[in-house]
């Protein structure tokens, strides 16, 4: 068994004993979401803390597209919807690896626009392309994105 699904059971273990809810939720539909996808047909990897985090991440990714959504609605039922989810996305947070801060992100970027030869808004691509070839894991994508755009301005 993983080490991220031995502390996600003992997470499980200690919500039910404190009657905690929305962690029970939470962790459960994860749970869930990792035997779904070890049974779909043609499913032959292991599960590991490689896929748990892939799942986890994916998603976390989800929850903030829906908040996206609720705060376009603007309606009170949303309003709470959001909480939920903003909770939910914290909590998945603290499961990830931390992601490199804006400062380290833009240097990267920085970097990658010297390696390719100038500041073209034509770039953007090739400067993302590069900085997600050599830091896929410590990086946002949205992040790089806006610093990389914010860099070729």
């Amino acid at each position: 068994m993983s080490d991220i699904a031995t502390r996600l059971d003992e997470t499980l273990k200690t919500a039910m004993r404190s009657k905690d809810q929305a962690t029970l939720n939470i962790v459960r539909m994860l749970k869930t979401r990792m035997m779904e996808r070890k049974t779909t047909k043609g499913f032959t990897g292991e599960v590991n803390d490689a896929l748990w985090l892939e799942l986890i991440s994916a998603y976390s990714k989800s929850m903030e597209k829906a908040v996206g959504e609720f705060e376009k609605a603007a309606t009170e039922g949303a309003r709470a919807q959001i909480t939920e989810l903003k909770w939910e996305i914290a909590f998945c947070q603290t499961w990830l690896p931390k992601k490199a801060d804006d400062g380290q992100t833009s240097t990267w970027v920085d970097e990658a626009i010297a390696g390719l030869g100038g500041k073209e808004k034509a770039k953007i691509g090739a400067v993302m392309g590069a900085v997600m070839k050599g830091h896929k894991d410590d990086v946002d994508a949205a992040t790089v994105k806006r610093l990389a755009e914010l860099a070729l301005a």
